[in-house]
């Protein structure tokens, strides 16, 4: 959980890669630096995980400490769903998320990345999610 968040996120310590410091069921907040899209956009986000019974959720933002000229602004949320429409050991997951981009940016590249980025931010789930739940049950059986 970070507790700097009016700080940089260059500011922070950097984990080690695959450093388990997640807790499933514990609400937490954590900030991370991406490249997204080929437009090779560097992001830094903060991440706010909260626990429910019906479904776990994250919202994300913009980290407001680290600046982005492209991007003006992003806010959103991840949520799952256990079991949907009574599929037992099936989760659906939601990704709702608002954008504003600078004014400056030509309408045609708006459009592209709507029309085309966007619905590729979860095309990555299935494979990926399925890989850490067979690791993640591996590791419960040890």
């Amino acid at each position: 959980t970070n507790t700097h968040l009016k700080q940089s996120y260059f500011a922070e310590t950097p984990l080690p890669p695959r450093a388990i410091t997640r807790r499933y069921g514990k609400a937490s907040i954590s900030r991370a630096v991406f490249v997204l899209s080929k437009f090779r956009l560097n992001i830094a986000a903060v991440h706010k995980y909260s626990p429910h019974p019906d479904g776990h959720y994250m919202v994300f933002t913009l980290d407001r400490a680290t600046k982005n000229a492209v991007l003006q602004d992003a806010k959103g949320i991840w949520y799952t769903q256990s079991n949907p429409n009574g599929k037992d050991g099936y989760t659906r997951v939601w990704l709702l998320c608002e954008l504003k981009v600078s004014p400056v940016l030509p309408t045609f590249i708006v459009d592209y990345a709507a029309r085309k980025a966007m619905p590729r931010a979860t095309t990555w789930l299935p494979t990926v999610v399925e890989q850490y739940m067979q690791k993640w049950k591996q590791f419960m059986d040890v």
